[in-house]
């Protein structure tokens, strides 16, 4: 008795089979007289369904099971393939997102680089479609043409055939979805630039007498109307003069800023700033680059109230002229021009019910000082009040710009007393 209750207790236990086909094969068997009997009737019934799909699938008998059982195997591997495919595109679209984030969130023009190159990267099966955005075979019968022109040697063709047609936008380049978020534009514009680059500087290192000097120069100047040139444009909205200044900066670390600046209200501030500094000078305020306030301390209420009661707007206009005038040196359009080389181009509106807006340059108004254009074109209506733009008269004195015309001594004198 010690013996059995030592033992170690079984639990119950199953025997058999447990599901229910399992069962019904088990007394089908069992009721089989032998197992002769049993292959005999197994055979039958395999011989039995292979008869059945043998005339379920004959052509001639059951057309319509045929195409039943094919489309089931192709949706069958389509799906799969599809949820293959949609994981992918999934990821791939996943990623392509991370990258425009990285792009985004750049603070440096090399870590924007990195991710504009791993967004190619990932988008490149899907730029096939780039020959719908831009006529790829106009540009590429100009490139072959080019080529042929390049080969033979003369450059009185070359010049023949850039001169009818070397075109900015041809065959709808400058598409912008060409080149948003984009390293490089598509292989084929590439090489097409580079094949009118290539073909220009032909033309401008030539030493033949085929084509004089003069004829060079005409050419230069002719394609250069024709084909425009670039300018950067910085617009206005006060939040984005922080922008401003990144894209200059790096514009001006890369060696890329455009001879033509134009902006307005605070984008013309930036402008103004690189308008009236040589290179080196560009380069060294970048690099000891400080916050500018270009707004003064708005102070308690009661001043501010009173500033808008008195003057209708909430900033005082007047730090803003001196840091402006401080950091133009005073200079007037045509100043900087003759100093820098680059075309400032800054618009104003004028408080006059008939006057329209006005751009102001080199050309239009060289005698404007660039500080009141500047501070003209940043009156906005409550922000600050408008302002009268200023310019220097033959003698370097500042004056009004539309100050008016007064004959006789005492009439220069009242004047002179009124400024």
């Amino acid at each position: 008795m010690d013996d059995l209750a030592s033992e170690a207790p079984v639990g119950a236990f199953a025997i058999g089979p447990s599901t229910a086909l399992g069962r019904a094969v088990a007394l089908r068997v069992l009721l089989c007289g032998s197992a002769a009997r049993l292959r005999h009737r197994l055979a039958a019934a395999l011989r039995a369904a292979l008869h059945l799909a043998a005339a379920w699938l004959h052509p001639r008998d059951n057309t319509r099971g045929i195409l039943l059982a094919v489309c089931a195997v192709a949706l069958l591997l389509r799906g799969r393939r599809g949820r293959a495919g949609l994981r992918a595109r999934v990821q791939s679209a996943y990623r392509r997102k991370f990258w425009r984030n990285m792009m985004r969130a750049a603070l440096t023009y090399e870590e924007w680089a990195h991710a504009a190159r791993m967004l190619e990267r990932e988008a490149a099966p899907r730029r096939a479609t780039d020959a719908d955005l831009y006529d790829e075979e106009l540009v590429r019968n100009k490139l072959r043409e080019l080529r042929h022109r390049r080969q033979e040697g003369s450059l009185r063709d070359i010049v023949f055939c850039m001169r009818a047609d070397l075109l900015r936008n041809l065959g709808n380049m400058c598409n912008p979805e060409l080149h948003k978020g984009r390293l490089q534009v598509p292989r084929l514009i590439k090489e097409y630039i580079e094949e009118v680059s290539t073909q220009l500087k032909m033309v401008c290192d030539s030493d033949s007498d085929e084509l004089p000097l003069q004829e060079k120069l005409a050419f230069m100047h002719e394609t250069r109307h024709a084909f425009g040139r670039t300018a950067l444009l910085l617009s206005g909205g006060a939040s984005l003069g922080s922008f401003h200044v990144g894209v200059v900066k790096t514009l001006v670390e890369h060696k890329l800023l455009p001879r033509i600046i134009s902006g307005s209200s605070v984008g013309s501030i930036m402008c103004s700033i690189v308008a009236t500094r040589s290179w080196p000078e560009l380069e060294s305020f970048f690099e000891e680059w400080h916050s500018l306030k270009f707004f003064d301390q708005m102070g308690g209420i009661f001043p501010v109230v009173k500033r808008i009661l008195t003057h209708g707007a909430v900033h005082d206009i007047r730090h803003l002229q001196v840091l402006l005038r401080n950091l133009t040196s005073n200079l007037t359009f045509q100043e900087a021009y003759d100093m820098t080389g680059r075309i400032l181009v800054v618009t104003v509106c004028s408080p006059r019910k008939h006057e329209p807006p006005r751009c102001l340059n080199y050309l239009t108004s060289p005698h404007v000082l660039i500080w009141s254009a500047v501070t003209a074109s940043c009156a906005f209506p409550g922000l600050f009040e408008a302002q009268e733009l200023m310019a220097k008269d033959r003698f370097g004195q500042t004056i009004p710009f539309h100050a008016p015309f007064l004959l006789g001594m005492e009439d220069r004198t009242g004047a002179t007393t009124r400024r």
